[in-house]
């Protein structure tokens, strides 16, 4: 029997690793879910409060400008030393930090007004429940600013020819998450689940850290919007920004919608759904793509 190609051999290996970050996203449901069951009213505030924040996640670093990266830095590892490509990363990493900050410290100052809205988040939950989704919307974008930074490691890693990690990554994240809803919510509440978020968040990012150094990882304390590198990966990410931006917006939409339908379960059914129909798709499309 021949032995399996490189990209076989990878592919299979991101395979398991999806599926294993698969299996843990949906324990983290089935305990969170069973936690909630009597008070299904606060998944709802909970896992609409995720959307404000995943869409900068989506927009910004995390997203559309983490898969323009990925071709750019791979260019740079082909036509430059280490040092001009870990020079870029510093640049766009710098930029993308900062941009999310400013639009995350915005969202924070005003989410309950984005909220409150007729076209906001879910104006069709009662009073407390919007204040309470405010609260954990203003927490949540924590974990979008630490994800500015670890989607950047993600693509900067695969640009190195590294999957593992990454792969690892999301299933970490899925472990902080656990420990919020078994360890935190006892204690705090809705609130632990979203500390367990943001715990997820930083071990996605501290998981891959370490590995940047094997690859002559050097930081540099630098912004400038004019550098050529960050100007092509701006370039570049425009036509992703506005598949990630239809696709973000179908989701506040959808929960929008679903909030004004006086049936306390709506938005969470609609976001379960969605996340169980993804699973295939992750463990062969992504994991067969990345």
């Amino acid at each position: 029997m021949s032995k399996l190609s490189p990209l076989a051999r990878n592919s299979l290996v991101v395979i398991f690793l999806f599926a294993l970050n698969k299996a843990l996203a949906l324990g983290d449901t089935v305990i969170v879910s069973r936690i909630f069951a009597n008070k299904v009213e606060m998944l709802d505030t909970f896992n609409a409060a995720n959307n404000l924040p995943d869409l900068l996640f989506a927009l910004i670093s995390g997203g559309a400008l983490s898969m323009a990266f990925i071709p750019l830095l791979t260019e740079y590892l082909t036509t430059k030393d280490r040092a001009a490509t870990w020079d870029l990363f510093s640049r766009v990493a710098n930029f993308g930090f900062v941009i999310t900050g400013v639009f995350a410290l915005v969202v924070a100052i005003f989410a309950q007004q984005i909220v409150d809205a007729e076209i906001g988040i879910a104006p069709g939950l009662d009073s407390d429940q919007r204040i309470l989704l405010a609260e954990l919307m203003r927490l949540n974008l924590i974990s979008t600013m630490i994800f500015s930074v670890s989607g950047l490691v993600m693509a900067s890693l695969q640009a190195n020819q590294h999957f593992i990690m990454p792969a690892i990554a999301p299933s970490m994240y899925n472990i902080g998450q656990i420990f919020g809803a078994i360890v935190l919510v006892p204690i705090y509440g809705i609130y632990g689940v979203i500390y367990g978020t943001i715990l997820g968040a930083a071990l996605h990012l501290l998981v891959q850290f370490p590995v940047l150094f094997k690859y002559g990882f050097r930081w540099t304390p630098a912004l400038d919007i004019r550098h050529t590198g960050l100007v092509a990966a701006i370039k570049l990410m425009a036509p992703r920004l506005i598949t990630m931006a239809g696709i973000q917006l179908i989701f506040i939409a959808r929960d929008n919608l679903a909030s004004r339908l006086d049936s306390d379960g709506a938005i969470t059914a609609l976001t379960y759904g969605w996340m169980i129909m993804q699973v295939p798709e992750t463990i062969l499309g992504t994991a067969l793509a990345t």
